[in-house]
């Protein structure tokens, strides 16, 4: 299988267990997600780790765990919490028999990528992506910074800034790399103002 076909096999299967799970987009939270794991089986062990580790799959048997950093933000949470599924849904036995080790990315970079893009697909589809960037108006022609910003204050997934910016590049709309530079919680207060907890005023005794 190259790595094209497998990549697409793991946007498939985002699909398949969507389907099973009844998943809205819209609707995914952290609590969606756990009554999937708690339906797999799957324990969620809550720690304070080193800020390079967000998540990682154990299973021996039928106790299978996934160690996940606790000060993750939510969005990021929540594509651990999946990207860590299909590593129990497609390598759990090859784990199990030590074969791969989660989270080693250099050692196995076609399965660590294919987890990332199975969570891609399973929190915010490709089509469904591309349907609203249509409703939107962003395109090659109009994509800017602002772009992303509004993007994500429209809310149609909990996706980070990191993801939509990745998935702009995937789709064309920009160059790889072209956005790395830009602050987007900044620029988000340039345009939507300053959050109500950040404003000196809402803090005083």
């Amino acid at each position: 299988m190259t790595r094209s076909q497998y990549y697409a096999s793991m946007k498939a299967l985002a699909q398949k267990k969507r389907t099973e799970y009844g998943i809205v987009t819209s609707k995914i939270t952290i609590p969606v997600i756990k009554k999937i794991y708690k339906m797999e089986g799957i324990k969620i062990d809550y720690r304070k780790l080193s800020a390079k580790i967000r998540a990682a799959y154990f299973c021996d048997g039928d106790d299978c765990s996934v160690l996940l950093n606790k000060e993750l933000p939510r969005e990021p949470k929540i594509f651990s919490l999946v990207h860590e599924l299909k590593h129990h849904f497609v390598d759990r036995e090859a784990i199990e028999r030590g074969e791969i080790e989660c989270g080693d990315y250099n050692a196995n970079e076609i399965i660590e990528k294919g987890a990332e893009v199975f969570a891609a697909e399973f929190i915010f589809p490709e089509q469904e992506m591309r349907e609203a960037l249509s409703r939107l108006g962003i395109d090659r022609s109009s994509c800017e910074p602002r772009s992303v910003v509004d993007f994500r204050e429209e809310k149609f997934a909990p996706v980070s800034y990191m993801f939509i910016k990745k998935r702009f590049e995937f789709f064309g709309l920009i160059k790889p790399g072209q956005f790395d530079d830009v602050r987007f919680r900044k620029l988000k207060e340039e345009i939507y103002g300053v959050p109500f907890y950040k404003q000196k005023w809402s803090k005083r005794p």
